[in-house]
């Protein structure tokens, strides 16, 4: 029995690893940890989060530039399913994604990839189903999540080991996040460090794969202006049972750096519709983050500068942003405990607003903060016009979730394109759905 053993696995390692399929199956058990970063969470996270993902992949062929550009990447879909370790409170939850697995690292018997996906997770249980009208103290009730639907995002180290051309033993090590974009509050989220170990099975060779680089192709532009809008809605806290437009206008301009990232920074206005007059803070001490004794107009805008970073592939581009609030007179009125002072006897004084500068220090479970992150996806639909959608935070802290359109101006040099020669000073704007001849004839036209 042992030489039979011994035989088989003889025969899986001395066959061919180098063989490129076009799909493949991966089957994973899950085990993590979410991050208690609120108080609620250090009473209810208590247990490991388990579960298990199953995932489709398909290989693109290297025919497309964006392909080249991300070194031939794998295209997956993952499928997950967790218990999230306090099922009365928590409940469980499962979550559909897209994914990208982008190489790092490819060896004989090793394989490293960088993990990136975004998509959808529904929540078992939800604030309305475990509050104190349901007999459930609200310090260990559920106000991480208020929606049943939410945003799935993950990113991590995807380990891929190898033993024959079609059989691999695969591992990840990542962070997930859920959460609704307060669409839908409370909302404090959920955040995972997360672990799993499985197995992937290929099929099907890739006859028509072609892993050879073009040097012909690259971004036909060097600089680009974007400049989109957009909207949504949100609440503000779950006391108030009202929803709020928010929405943003961003106009930026970025370089590209290599043929797959651009860097450069933007202005960004804000408009969030929750910051108006605050009654009901006179009877909840629950809420004290802002305190606002008038509704003005001013006190909903927001303006900022940014620093932008663009992760071009083909049509779709992710993108990351931080910016620093330039104008923001809400941080004058938080935290509201601070302005608003009721003691135990129920008498009320009523403070003068702060005077805070650009900067200034402070603690982000009870103010924003001087500054802010974007993270967000944009798709162009045809030539240079593109939808959007958008998360905002303050650290952890998501404020809004908003979509809308926009469009590129991109500028190239002239004959660019079709010369490859960078030295030329005329710019020119670009369109996508323009037809331009390579540089020369290739195997990929």
């Amino acid at each position: 029995m042992k030489k039979l053993v011994v035989i088989f696995c003889l025969i899986l390692t001395v066959l061919s690893v180098n063989a490129q399929y076009k799909y493949s199956v991966r089957a994973m058990g899950y085990g993590g940890k979410i991050l208690p970063l609120s108080k609620n969470l250090e009473a209810t996270a208590k247990g490991a989060v388990l579960g298990g993902e199953i995932a489709f992949e398909f290989q693109p062929t290297g025919k497309y530039q964006w392909e080249q550009f991300w070194n031939f990447p794998t295209i997956g879909i993952g499928f997950v399913g967790l218990d999230l370790g306090n099922p009365k409170i928590l409940g469980q939850a499962f979550a559909v994604y897209p994914y990208l697995l982008v190489p790092a690292v490819e060896r004989r018997y090793f394989k490293l990839n960088y993990k990136i996906g975004i998509g959808t997770s529904f929540i078992t249980k939800t604030w309305k189903r475990c509050d104190t009208q349901n007999g459930v103290n609200a310090a260990t009730a559920n106000s991480a999540i208020g929606s049943i639907m939410n945003i799935y995002l993950n990113t991590g180290f995807n380990f891929e080991f190898p033993i024959n051309d079609q059989f691999s033993i695969t591992a990840d090590l990542g962070y997930s996040h859920m959460s609704n974009g307060s669409v839908i509050t409370p909302n404090t989220g959920l955040n995972i460090l997360y672990g799993q170990i499985g197995a992937k099975y290929s099929f099907e060779k890739c006859r028509e794969c072609r892993f050879v680089k073009n040097p012909a192709y690259e971004l036909p532009y060097d600089f680009m202006i974007n400049v989109g809008m957009s909207g949504g809605v949100r609440q503000l806290h779950h006391l108030d049972k009202k929803s709020f437009f928010v929405g943003d206008l961003h106009v930026g301009m970025t370089a590209s750096i290599g043929n797959w990232y651009a860097l450069g920074g933007g202005f960004d206005l804000f408009f969030d519709g929750a910051f108006n007059k605050r009654d009901f803070i006179v009877t909840s001490k629950s809420f004290t983050r802002y305190y606002l004794p008038e509704n003005r107009f001013e006190n909903k805008i927001r303006f900022g500068i940014s620093i932008n970073n663009e992760f071009i592939i083909g049509r779709l581009t992710g993108i990351f942003d931080w910016g620093i609030y330039l104008y923001n007179p809400l941080k004058n009125f938080e935290p509201g405990d601070e302005i608003f002072i009721k003691d135990k006897d129920g008498n009320i004084t009523i403070m003068p607003p702060f005077k805070k500068g650009v900067f200034y220090k402070y603690n982000i479970d009870k103010q924003d903060g001087w500054n802010y992150f974007r993270i967000g996806l944009r798709y162009r639909v045809w030539d240079n016009l593109f939808v959007s959608v958008n998360l905002k935070t303050h650290l952890q802290k998501a404020e809004m979730i908003t979509f809308g359109v926009g469009y590129y101006l991109p500028f190239a040099r002239t004959g660019k394109h079709a010369t490859m020669k960078k030295e030329l000073k005329n710019y020119y704007l670009y369109h996508f759905n323009q037809k331009e001849a390579t540089a020369f004839p290739t195997i990929w036209q």
